[in-house]
């Protein structure tokens, strides 16, 4: 996960007689990352902004979002990933509405973004798609990191694949097993066989990088 937005883009915090925590920023305090979600070199990966607990790395449940300027008001719908879905527009870039998030519980969450794929892979992930996501998610991400970025980050080499909630491990066409720890299976690319399918039983909330611990 690349963690970013914190402090800098929270304008005010305020807790809630409901047990939650109320947040607020400005658009474009997120427009210069959401904008690289238009990049012609990384078609399948985004950036997605989440709300995450500082001190476990947790995602948090979003319970409202909603975007005001002077009397135009919109209100997000979450989906079941947490994630925020900002719109990108330059135009609002300019306006610079103000963004208020709800989050369920007494503790501030941190702004936070990731790099993860576009596709929801319903029932399968396979070699070819995860051969296209890796360098896409790579590009991305040295996209984020600025001119030299590619000096000295690692290059990614798979994905984590993160479920709500998910079976002890994954199965593949090769009869493989892969292990699912905490809910996030790690699936590697030179793991894989050509033409090699990782099957799922359920389907992933997200498919986020992965890149080795040194």
């Amino acid at each position: 996960m690349i963690k970013g937005l914190t402090a800098a883009v929270i304008a005010a915090v305020i807790s809630l007689p409901v047990s939650a925590v109320q947040i607020e920023f400005s658009y474009s305090k997120l427009y210069s990352q959401l904008k690289h979600n238009l990049g012609e070199n990384h078609p399948d990966v985004k950036i997605g902004y989440f709300m995450v607990a500082p001190e476990t790395g947790k995602v948090c449940t979003i319970t409202k979002a909603w975007m005001v300027k002077k009397k135009n008001y919109e209100e997000f719908v979450i989906p079941d990933s947490q994630e925020l879905p900002l719109p990108i527009d330059n135009r609002l870039r300019q306006v610079n509405p103000d963004v208020f998030i709800q989050t369920e519980g007494e503790t501030p969450c941190d702004v936070s973004f990731q790099v993860l794929a576009k596709e929801t892979y319903e029932k399968e992930l396979s070699e070819q798609e995860l051969g296209h996501l890796v360098p896409q998610m790579t590009a991305m991400m040295q996209d984020l990191g600025g001119m030299f970025s590619s000096w000295f980050m690692p290059d990614v080499e798979g994905v984590s694949v993160h479920f709500d909630q998910a079976p002890s491990s994954l199965s593949t066409s090769e009869g493989r097993v892969i292990e699912v720890v905490g809910n996030v299976a790690v699936l590697k690319l030179a793991d894989l066989k050509e033409g090699e399918r990782v099957l799922f039983e359920r389907t992933p909330v997200k498919v986020t990088p992965w890149i080795p611990q040194s």
